[in-house]
């Protein structure tokens, strides 16, 4: 059963190379080392995920590898296509598709799916800038519906820019 819910924006991508479509974008030196301190942060905090689920996307597997290397610890992977720019709705369907896990896990990709998922979630609207995490907490356990925005509350909203200040 889940303890924690994290809805993470990939880290800044780079622009430079326009050859690349957007799938193939990377990220950026303030990316990476802004996916760095979320994941310090998160760690730090106490609720790093155990396993993350991310878009497939270039940008989005960099954040979740630099995330995975800066946190202590056995941490899991899985990248689906479907998470690739998708909405609220769509996240959610492909999730209710899947077995909870355990512990903590992470949703990984892209504006404006991700915003509208914090927004489900929390019931409040916030600008959801590039590497941004919102933490949420588990209030109900048992047969409680573990995509149901009544199954947490939300405890923390991780910005890398407060955390590089």
């Amino acid at each position: 059963m889940l303890d924690h819910l994290l809805l993470m924006r990939h880290a800044k991508s780079s622009w430079s190379d326009g050859t690349l479509t957007d799938h193939e974008r990377p990220l950026n030196k303030r990316g990476r080392k802004s996916a760095e301190a979320v994941g310090a942060a998160l760690y730090a905090r106490g609720y790093a995920p155990d396993i993350i689920w991310s878009s497939d996307s270039k940008r989005t597997r960099e954040t979740a590898m630099l995330l995975i290397r800066t946190i202590p610890g056995a941490q899991q992977a899985n990248y689906n296509p479907d998470f690739y720019h998708a909405s609220a709705d769509q996240v959610l369907s492909i999730c209710g598709k899947q077995i909870e896990p355990d512990g903590n896990l992470m949703l990984l990709g892209h504006n404006p799916g991700w915003a509208s998922l914090h927004e489900y979630f929390t019931r409040q609207s916030a600008d959801f800038p590039t590497a941004a995490c919102t933490v949420l907490k588990r209030t109900c356990k048992g047969n409680g519906d573990w995509l149901s925005p009544d199954s947490w509350r939300m405890i923390d909203f991780v910005l890398p820019r407060d955390l590089m200040s």
